[in-house]
């Protein structure tokens, strides 16, 4: 790499190898086309700061369909979502997510030509994180993405500490 040019990917993934696997759930999407759904897989991380603010990532995935107004309605799907993140400020966002909710980013966004895996990141960030995460994901998050998205989610399998 050329030198003073800034490898974002290299960085990005450098900040994600700090984040903590907290569990993981599966779920399922009604695609709006004839009754189909999707399934798929959410992956729960964390990663709490020193202040004892963070950030939860979620990653969706899931297998691209290979009917077209399938993988059509899939991808409708998180580009509604990613409007609806794109719209949430903290006073919305708290309603939905959960007290000390400061704002939601997209970190990925779907498929690339080629890819095996339909992939969907997001960040939420809170003040505080630290000590909250089963409590917000459970009572919180995992309900408010219920209210945006047609989603299900299965109970979540917790990644024990230790």
């Amino acid at each position: 790499m050329a030198e003073g040019v800034i490898d974002l990917k290299r960085q990005l993934r450098e900040l994600k190898a700090h984040e903590k696997l907290a569990g993981f759930t599966g779920f399922r999407l009604d695609l709006g086309v004839n009754g189909a759904t999707k399934d798929g897989v959410l992956k729960i991380a964390e990663f709490v700061r020193p202040d004892g603010s963070g950030y939860i990532t979620l990653t969706f995935q899931t297998d691209p369909d290979p009917e077209p107004d399938k993988r059509a309605a899939l991808v409708g799907v998180f580009d509604r979502f990613g409007r609806f993140a794109a719209a949430a400020d903290a006073t919305t966002g708290q309603a939905r997510f959960g007290r000390g909710y400061q704002y939601l980013m997209l970190v990925s966004e779907g498929l690339v030509d080629g890819d095996a895996w339909y992939v969907v990141e997001c960040d939420l960030y809170y003040m505080p994180l630290a000590g909250r995460v089963r409590e917000l994901v459970e009572a919180s998050i995992l309900p408010g993405l219920a209210a945006v998205m047609p989603i299900v989610f299965e109970p979540v399998n917790w990644w024990e500490n230790g």
